[in-house]
C-alpha cells in the first residue's frame, strides 16, 4: 500500500468525544484512536456489520475488537449505556424470565499464542467493567461453570470445532 502523507490520513477520533466514562473505561491509557481505528470508529462501535480488517502488526486491529466488544456489552446492557437507561433489562422477557442469548462473546484467535496475548489485553482492559475473560485452548481448559461464567472466551479454531460439537 502506497504510504498517505499526513494530511491524507483520517483525522483521530479523541475517546472521551464519542465515547461515556463507562465506556471509555476499557481504553484506559488511550485518549484517541489511530488513523485506522478512527476510520473503522462507525461501523466497529456504532454498527452490527461483519467487518474484515487487513491491516499490518501493530496497526491495531486488537483495538478494534475492543470497539466491537465494548459496543456489545454496551447494547445488551452488560454495562450501562447511557443512551438508553433500558437497555441493561432488554435479557429480560415478558414472563421475567432472564434470557443469557447473545450476552456472551467469543474472539477466535489464529493460534495460541495469539490468544493468551488477547486475552491478557481485554483481562486488563475490560477488568475496571468487571467483565470476566477466559481462554479456552489446547493449552488452558475450562471447567463447563468457568466456560458459563466468562463473559469473553477466547479460543482458537481447532478448540472451537470441538466446544461446538460437544456443547
Amino acid at each position: 500500500a502506497p504510504v498517505l502523507k499526513a494530511e491524507q490520513l483520517r483525522k483521530r477520533i479523541v475517546l472521551k468525544d464519542v465515547m461515556n466514562p463507562t465506556e471509555r473505561k476499557a481504553f484506559a491509557g488511550t485518549t484517541s484512536l489511530n488513523p485506522m481505528q478512527s476510520t473503522v470508529f462507525q461501523a466497529a462501535f456504532h454498527s452490527n456489520e461483519n467487518l474484515l480488517i487487513c491491516a499490518p502488526t501493530g496497526a491495531g486491529k486488537t483495538n478494534v475488537a475492543m470497539l466491537t466488544v465494548v459496543a456489545h456489552l454496551r447494547e445488551k446492557g452488560i454495562i450501562k449505556n447511557e443512551n438508553d437507561p433500558y437497555a441493561a433489562y432488554q435479557h429480560i422477557g415478558e414472563d421475567r424470565t432472564v434470557s443469557n442469548v447473545g450476552r456472551k462473546i467469543v474472539y477466535i484467535a489464529p493460534m495460541k499464542a495469539l490468544a493468551q496475548e488477547v486475552v491478557e489485553k481485554f483481562s486488563s482492559k475490560l477488568k475496571g467493567l468487571n467483565i470476566v475473560v477466559k481462554e479456552l485452548t489446547g493449552d488452558m481448559q475450562l471447567s463447563r461453570s468457568e466456560a458459563e461464567r466468562a463473559d469473553v472466551l477466547v479460543t482458537t479454531p481447532e478448540k472451537w470445532d470441538v466446544v461446538t460439537r460437544n456443547g
